[in-house]
């Protein structure tokens, strides 16, 4: 490459990089309850509040992100009752194996057998996050499981629809606590997300 191209590649990058920090400006200042206008799909708002919660405080020049990847399978650390809770009270925290976080959140969630068109609404609703020691210059992976629950009616597993204020305050409250388990306290970037603002 000639050193116009190369001016040219770094325009280019870096437009797409302010592009996208103002877009997560511009999401992170939308109400949750908003977000039920435009956001039909709360695998969505997951995605977002990622972004707007962690991973817009990281430089480009860092090269640290963080993904999040839903899994079909449960990974409760097999001593489940060996947990802590965050100083919020929360979420339910693991360490397990040395390396490893595990968080269970709980939530109101809304189920809808597509079998028997039966319906209930819960506050005993689930989630569980796990991440490893984040590394330096790499993607690193957030991997998410949303419990399913049994219907009463025809005895079916139903995967669950969140409601999205409550997605969001789980990915605020999982955002806060990677923060404060991950990266030194001296450049905590995340303050608590306020009832209020959520």
């Amino acid at each position: 490459m000639n050193l116009v191209q190369i001016l040219i590649c770094i325009k280019i990058n870096l437009f797409f990089y302010l592009d996208y920090q103002l877009s997560i400006e511009e999401a992170h200042r939308i109400k949750p309850l908003d977000k039920s206008l435009f956001c039909l799909n709360f695998y969505y708002v997951f995605y977002a509040e990622l972004e707007i919660s962690l991973n817009r405080y990281f430089t480009k020049e860092s090269r640290e992100q963080w993904s999040l990847l839903f899994v079909d399978y449960n990974f409760i650390p097999p001593d489940y009752q060996n947990f802590y809770y965050d100083i919020y009270n929360t979420c339910q925290i693991y360490f397990f194996q040395p390396r490893i976080l595990t968080i269970l959140c709980n939530a109101k969630i809304k189920y809808r057998c597509l079998n028997c068109h039966y319906e209930w609404t819960t506050a005993r609703g689930r989630a569980i996050f796990q991440a490893e020691i984040p590394e330096i210059n790499k993607y690193n992976i957030l991997f998410a499981y949303l419990f399913p629950q049994i219907c009463q009616i025809c005895y079916e597993d139903i995967q669950p629809s969140w409601y999205l204020d409550e997605t969001t305050r789980i990915m605020k409250d999982v955002c806060y606590i990677l923060n404060n388990y991950f990266y030194s306290s001296d450049i905590a970037f995340l303050k608590r997300p306020m009832s209020d603002s959520m």
